[in-house]
């Protein structure tokens, strides 16, 4: 019974203060829980881009091979690195170029992928504080109308422009300064993990041509011409 209570009384705040906080404190609401949505997908994006641990990767290589490794990279297959992994061990045969391109072309689409909904995320950020001022400017205008048509001797119908303009303008902030906070954050934790998968990607390539160039130069018994095992 307690809880029913207190579960309207929230629910008659809420309502409160959206009526007081007039038409613009709706599209703020929206607005921030929309920006909130992004964010957590986005969060939820970044950790699958950060697979498994890439020094765990070189400690595989360097123990159990080349294959050990990356299976056991592999059982995380959004990761930013196993899929640069996965492009040199695919278009090795085809030479340096190939590879390359390759590497390039998956850099490329993960960063379109993550910047469609970044940018989103901070036209929400910097929309907030807009709306709250439109807020702002329409509680002064119903202020002065309320002045006009009844001058200064009531101060309750006062209260209720005044109101309105605070309201949106604290609405606005509220969404705005934690939205924009926690977009920064995630932006910088991106490019870290860019630009650790892509440098440490370079030195897989490096070391894939290296390991097959020497096994060119020293090829096994069974690769002998036929003339030398005559």
């Amino acid at each position: 019974m307690i809880a029913g209570v207190d579960q309207n009384s929230l629910f008659e705040a809420a309502m409160n203060i959206l009526l007081r906080g007039g038409w613009v404190l709706a599209p703020i609401f929206l607005l921030g829980w929309f920006g909130w949505f992004l964010m957590i997908e986005r969060y939820g994006y970044y950790f699958m881009l950060k697979g498994r641990s890439i020094a765990g990767f070189w400690r595989n290589l360097r123990k159990r091979g080349e294959d050990v490794a990356f299976e056991k990279l592999s059982s995380r297959p959004y990761g930013y690195f196993y899929s640069l992994v996965k492009d040199v061990r695919e278009y090795r045969d085809l030479g340096p170029v190939a590879v390359r391109n390759a590497m390039e072309a998956t850099r490329h689409s993960i960063s379109v992928n993550l910047s469609k909904s970044l940018k989103t995320i901070s036209t929400c950020a910097a929309l907030a504080p807009m709306m709250g001022l439109l807020g702002t400017v329409s509680g002064m205008v119903h202020t002065f109308e309320t002045i006009q048509q009844f001058g200064f001797g009531n101060p309750v119908l006062l209260a209720d422009g005044i109101s309105e303009a605070l309201l949106t303008t604290q609405a606005g902030l509220l969404v705005a300064f934690p939205l924009m906070l926690a977009y920064n954050y995630l932006a910088g934790c991106v490019e870290k993990v860019e630009d650790e998968a892509w440098s440490e990607a370079l030195k897989f390539e490096s070391f894939a041509f290296e390991n097959k160039g020497a096994e060119l130069a020293n090829p096994v018994a069974g690769d002998k011409p036929v003339e030398e095992e005559e």
